[in-house]
């Protein structure tokens, strides 16, 4: 019986010792398979962070697959702050390399080097990167912006007609209109203290206006838009929730999903090509293409014509040869056309919007700045019998040196950035030769925020822009628009549009800080839109008469 339980006992140890050796055989091979999936993942997460060493640039150390843009994506600094992270960092280097995820791109540190880039060198320079496909993207890959070549040679040669001083004073008029209707909704509801503004973020305190300055000038500006490029009036005040409205919340938001897919663009393009991941809704996309399409077909039909940018698109789209008969213009099919009034669209509904609402921030938290601006604006228009004109717009010296100033403090966009197109050499005390495809990055808001160019940089002081002090400022430091043949084609438009609705809204009112106005003031770390966490909250005080 003993020697029984003791058979038992050794075999019973015998089973276990095997199931352990199994057990560490087992766990072997999945340490040694974790391994080896790990070691795969570093090397697809690093495989081109090489790249600088190799061209012997300095640069950022990066990380694996985030390379040097963790701090974004995860939200520990805004993008602003972001690239002028990155611009410090790279401090004592003309330029120096940074890795976008797995992509290599130079950021441009230096004045000079930047003139050479986007203006003495430009032929070697001459597209953005385009991340975004014709084929899965088009109502955004055949837009200005990202058509490269002679591509972008023909369209911006046919849409520059529209931003013609002759133009802009044909459109001048009709965006006073827009001013006006704006200044005349928010004197109607501090008049009418039971009038409904439901959709619009407006709140009443006694005489007092608060208002959230990004929603009121989103709906100026898609009005500009509607009016002025699709020929189209929206009253998005009074008609807070109209369908061209809510399209331009929806292309012009990079929050959320949105900046995952741009991430996503930004890392593989490729990849996002192939799974058809699209940036713009089909419902948006639709909507646009019914809207470009049915205006054209209607005007034809009824021999309408409206000096605005759907009529250029349409005469482009008839047109078959050059001025010199030699060769054939482009032929442009529908969505080349859609693609640039969506262009034309999305540029100028956040941007113009992003900007007016800075300058009203900061107005309001420079009571002095914003009382010699209304004394300006008061004088003029008492000039030329209260009328608001073309002329006096632009010989307002101080708003002109008002709006310099915010688009320095705060330029809607952060960053540009150029593609090469032929083998180029970086001349400078660290010269490199860079191919075909090397993309660079031009950062705008650390430019606009160095000491070296612009003294106690986080001060708003108009009088940098001054007459006596703007020629005192060193090229190619300022770039709200860009620089070169490929700087933003309405950026006179556009500073257009927002003095208009700053005269409108300071002949009427006084800007006011209020408890809901965020200071200091913090950039949103959500996404990549210059904006602010919880709104540009203001008070509204009408001014006596």
């Amino acid at each position: 019986m003993e020697i029984s339980l003791q058979l038992i006992r050794n075999s019973s140890f015998r089973w276990f010792n095997q199931l352990i050796v199994k057990m560490l055989d087992c766990l072997s091979e999945w340490i040694l398979a974790a391994g080896i999936l790990t070691l795969i993942a570093y090397l697809i997460g690093t495989w081109t962070h090489s790249y600088f060493y190799k061209i012997n640039v300095f640069h950022l150390k990066p990380v694996p697959f985030f390379g040097n843009m963790a701090p974004v994506v995860l939200g520990r600094l805004s993008f602003p702050d972001f690239i002028n992270d990155l611009y410090k960092r790279l401090e004592g280097h003309k330029y120096g390399g940074v890795y976008e995820f797995l992509n290599p791109v130079i950021m441009i540190r230096d004045p000079e080097l930047l003139k050479n880039v986007t203006v003495k060198d430009f032929e070697f320079f001459l597209n953005h990167r385009n991340p975004f496909s014709e084929e899965v993207e088009p109502l955004f890959g055949k837009g200005l912006f990202n058509l490269q070549g002679q591509k972008w040679k023909d369209m911006r040669s046919t849409l520059s007609p529209a931003f013609t001083s002759s133009k802009m004073k044909t459109m001048f008029t009709l965006i006073t209109e827009c001013g006006e209707q704006l200044g005349d909704f928010l004197k109607t509801c501090i008049k009418d203290k039971n009038m409904p503004v439901e959709g619009c973020k407006i709140e009443r305190e006694g005489d007092m206006l608060v208002v959230e300055m990004k929603d009121l000038f989103t709906r100026y500006t898609n009005d500009v838009i509607a009016t002025s490029a699709f020929g189209i009036g929206c009253d998005s005040l009074n008609k807070p929730k109209n369908e061209f409205y809510e399209m331009g919340r929806d292309i012009t938001n990079f929050g959320g999903v949105r900046s995952l897919i741009f991430f996503g663009y930004l890392m593989s393009p490729r990849l996002m090509k192939l799974l058809k991941i699209r940036f713009m809704s089909n419902y948006a996309m639709n909507f646009f293409r019914s809207l470009v399409h049915g205006t054209m077909a209607t005007r034809e039909a009824k021999d309408i014509y409206r000096p605005d940018m759907i009529q250029l698109l349409m005469q482009a789209k008839k047109e078959t040869l050059q001025l010199n008969g030699n060769a054939s213009k482009p032929k442009w099919d529908d969505d080349d056309l859609t693609a640039q009034a969506v262009f034309f669209f999305f540029a100028g509904f956040d941007t113009a919007s992003t900007l007016l609402c800075f300058a009203s921030h900061l107005l309001a938290t420079h009571p002095d700045v914003q009382s010699r601006l209304q004394k300006e604006i008061d004088e003029k228009l008492e000039k030329d019998g209260g009328k608001l004109t073309y002329e006096a717009v632009h010989s307002m010296k101080y708003l002109d040196m008002v709006v310099s100033e915010v688009l320095r403090l705060y330029p809607p966009a952060v960053f540009s950035d150029r593609k090469c197109i032929k083998t180029y050499t970086i001349q400078s005390d660290a010269s490199c030769t860079i191919q075909p495809g090397q993309g660079l990055w031009i950062p705008v808001y650390a430019f606009h925020h160095d000491p070296k160019y612009f003294p106690n940089p986080e001060k708003f002081d108009p009088e940098r822009f001054s007459d006596e002090n703007k020629d005192n400022l060193k090229p190619y430091t300022y770039l709200p628009f860009g620089l070169g043949p490929r700087s933003c084609i309405g950026n006179r438009f556009a500073l257009m549009e927002a003095k208009i609705a700053l005269v409108h809204l300071l002949t009427r009112f006084n800007l006011k800080v209020v408890s809901k106005t965020p200071i200091p003031i913090q950039i949103t770390k959500k996404g990549f839109n210059m904006t602010v966490d919880g709104g540009f909250w203001l008070g509204l005080e009408q001014r006596a008469t």
